[in-house]
């Protein structure tokens, strides 16, 4: 199965979109198009080829066709089908095979106070809708005419389009395993307490689980545990911090909960192969 994978930010470009009705004995034409169609099928049957590989769309699902490649309906439809579709661009995208997005690769990069958070998503390029009315929900304001010419109206639709990729990307996500969301619940607790002279035991209390089941399920899934991952992600803060203010080192460590600046330059250089002071000059050189 191929996917669709794109980086989000920057937005996709929506063009346009509406509702369709191919009559028994229709089918859709062939072209090679310049834009991403999606197609969704409320209800009947379309027959699409693309490339030389045969879709069978039915009621509750989508094909996405891909700019620059060939498709048209190989067959046609054998009672009333009613449609969606939307035309729209993606800045930069790839095609990839077999390329699930999970929970922990859908988030590329956290926001910085100068960057934005940054997502890559990947899109099934055929598949069924879950959640089927809140999605058709969505398709139907997407779509909906804009009869009085509001000059909100476009900037409403893109919202609504993004809202529905991203209902798309949502529904491939695996649901979490216990160790995931053991991980996740230890992961948030870190980053919302990162700043404190927090323990591994303290997290234990909170999440009411043995400190040895915690490590466990975040070394599992994500390769660290909580010491390692406490002090990567003070690090990260400080590296963040270091680069954008003109405090000092010794204030910026308190500002990551580690009240020593010598042992906070000692754990740096060994983390990040040089000392804070250093990293700062690199950072503003760049």
């Amino acid at each position: 199965m191929d996917y669709v994978t794109f980086s989000l930010p920057p937005l996709p470009v929506f063009i346009k979109g509406a509702e369709s009705i191919f009559p028994k004995g229709k089918r859709h034409f062939r072209r090679t198009f310049t834009v991403f169609d999606l197609l969704y099928v409320k209800q009947g049957c379309l027959y699409m080829t693309e490339n030389g590989r045969e879709f069978t769309v039915g009621g509750g699902q989508y094909l996405l066709l891909i700019p620059g490649r060939e498709h048209y309906g190989h067959r046609p439809c054998e009672r009333e089908t009613e449609l969606v579709w939307l035309h729209f661009l993606l800045p930069d995208y790839t095609v990839v095979s077999d390329c699930p997005a999970s929970r922990q690769t859908v988030m590329e990069k956290e926001a910085t106070y100068t960057e934005p958070i940054q997502y890559r998503l990947s899109i099934r390029q055929y598949g069924e809708l879950k959640q089927r009315e809140r999605a058709e929900q969505l398709l139907a304001q997407l779509i909906e005419p804009n009869v009085e010419r509001d000059i909100d109206r476009p900037l409403r639709q893109l919202l609504l389009f993004v809202e529905f990729l991203w209902h798309l990307q949502k529904q491939e996500l695996p649901v979490p395993s216990a160790a995931e969301q053991v991980s996740a619940a230890a992961v948030a607790y870190i980053e919302r307490h990162f700043s404190e002279p927090i323990t591994l035991e303290m997290l234990a209390k909170k999440l009411r689980f043995h400190p040895d089941y915690i490590t466990r399920c975040m070394q599992k899934t994500i390769g660290m545990g909580f010491s390692h991952y406490l002090t990567y992600y003070r690090l990260s803060k400080a590296k963040q911090w270091l680069a954008e203010t003109n405090e000092t080192v010794e204030a910026v460590a308190k500002r990551v909960g580690i009240d020593d600046g010598a042992y906070f330059s000692r754990v740096f250089k060994k983390m990040e192969g040089m000392t804070p002071t250093e990293y700062r000059r690199m950072a503003r050189r760049t």
